[in-house]
């Protein structure tokens, strides 16, 4: 006998912070009706307990959705991996960088709507030292980015991408480069670089979607070293990161491995899934031996 699927929100997720309880689960409730699945059951939880409550949903269910951000969503992955539960994916946070990559909306009704329908589809879980990371890990320009981001946010008040472009021009202007040692697969090299990401499955680069993964089931990690260059030709780089054409850069290295380990002074800024903390060297990285299982509205896409 199927096991009802149980949806933890997050209650202080941006998306729903606004709502009441009630309608949050009557949202979640109409859209799963409409597009002709079971209405699941809504638990709504506090961003201090969600790990909790995540844990024990999936004692009770064989099917987890999950509502809020990326921080969230790497918690019940940590959770989820070693088990058979089936994770849906709500977008409530600020990049929702998996629900996009898995073709999920971002409008909560239509989320509901597109993972009832969705097929199940298996995911590949980068790690770095021993923890899950769900889309990229981050060294260089992009945490001092989201460092900036959250700043100007905080203080100022500033929108998501309005904080994002001011924060990508403070970056640029200040150009800094770092010195790190990269064993990939056992071979070793040593790079001067402005920014170094490493990600489970390849991107795509499309005008106006940053970081796209068309497909997230891989066997190795890809990473991309940006080499140095002058201010202008970082400033470059980065518009063409935004236009879908880096791919043509000459400085935009792009390599695979199974594992990759990165040797660097002091500690640094590390961009997880967006969250950042300042960590020490060595950073191991290595795809998780179990993939995780997911709704994912992107695999019966054309």
């Amino acid at each position: 006998m199927t096991r009802p699927i149980v949806c933890v929100v997050n209650r202080r997720a941006g998306s729903v912070r606004e709502m009441t309880e009630q309608q949050i689960t009557d949202a979640i409730h109409k859209a799963a009706a409409d597009a002709g699945g079971e209405p699941p059951k809504v638990e709504l939880s506090s961003p201090e307990t969600i790990r909790d409550a995540l844990a024990d949903a999936r004692t009770r269910a064989d099917e987890v959705w999950v509502g809020g951000g990326d921080g969230t969503l790497k918690t019940a992955t940590e959770l989820f991996l070693e088990t058979d539960t089936t994770l849906g994916v709500l977008p409530l946070g600020t990049m929702n960088l998996l629900a996009r990559d898995l073709g999920i909306p971002l409008d909560l009704s239509e989320a509901v709507a597109a993972i009832s329908q969705a097929p199940i589809g298996p995911i590949s879980i980068g790690r770095v030292n021993g923890e899950p990371f769900l889309t990229m890990s981050a060294l260089g320009l992009y945490p001092e980015m989201v460092i900036d981001r959250e700043r100007r946010r905080r203080l100022f008040g500033y929108g998501k991408w309005a904080a994002m472009a001011r924060a990508a021009y403070r970056a640029l202007r200040r150009h800094r480069t770092m010195h790190v040692r990269i064993t990939a697969d056992g071979e070793v090299r040593d790079v001067e670089t402005t920014a170094l990401i490493v990600t489970a499955a390849a991107f795509r680069f499309r005008a106006g979607r940053l970081f796209d993964r068309p497909a997230l089931d891989s066997d190795t990690l890809t990473v991309y070293i940006s080499h140095p260059k002058s201010r202008f030709g970082a400033v470059e780089q980065v518009a063409r990161v935004f236009l879908g054409s880096v791919e043509r850069d000459p400085e935009l290295e792009t390599m695979e491995a199974r594992e990759v380990r990165i040797d660097f002074e002091k500690s640094r800024p590390v961009a997880n899934d967006g969250e950042v903390d300042f960590v020490r060297a060595p950073l191991v990285y290595e795809l998780g031996a179990t993939k995780l299982k997911v709704r994912y509205p992107a695999l019966s896409q054309p």
